[in-house]
């Protein structure tokens, strides 16, 4: 596969993009679209959000179109904002990450939690959004040596969290003291 997430098909159609925050929520895998945590590990469903991945202060025609509606936790959606690059620094290459079309390597590298930008869009995604805050890279580092040491495994990045259903049931079983 040649992204992480994708929207359903056929998309659902509201007059309110609010509408749209269950099946998001589903076609996102309970995970943030920009820095792939999922609920359990980013303060639960009411942490996250509906972000506009086309800002709709610039792209208001796309308010309530169902593919530009993306699941973002909060302190995402709070760094993204409305920002959007200039037409000038697009056509260098510098734009955000857009996981319903392109895979996490394709833009970055894990070195043990923090995420190396090896593309201009993944440099502009992680400046803008923040992706390697000191509380971010933690829980990656705190999850991925969970991982490695009981189950010898680790995270692929380039899968929700969500389908790594051993990985989730495994974490949920250590942080409920099971």
């Amino acid at each position: 596969m040649d992204h992480i997430f994708a929207h359903r098909s056929p998309k659902p159609t509201e007059s309110d993009y609010t509408k749209y925050r269950p099946y998001i929520r589903e076609d996102f895998r309970e995970c943030c679209a920009y820095c792939l945590m999922h609920e359990t590990f980013a303060a639960g469903q009411e942490n996250f959000e509906l972000d506009h991945f086309r800002p709709k202060s610039k792209f208001p025609e796309l308010s309530n179109e169902y593919t530009n509606i993306y699941y973002s936790c909060h302190p995402c959606n709070q760094q993204k904002r409305d920002y959007w690059p200039s037409e000038e620094l697009r056509s260098r290459g510098f734009r955000f990450v857009d996981t319903c079309k392109e895979n996490f390597s394709a833009h970055f590298e894990d070195e043990d939690g923090y995420w190396k930008p090896i593309s201009k869009a993944g440099t502009y995604t992680e400046e803008k959004i923040r992706l390697n805050s000191k509380h971010k890279v933690e829980v990656r580092r705190m999850i991925l040596g969970v991982l490695l040491i009981l189950d010898g495994t680790s995270v692929d990045w380039n899968e929700p969290w969500k389908s790594q259903v051993a990985v989730a049931n495994l974490i949920r079983a250590i942080c409920a003291g099971q």
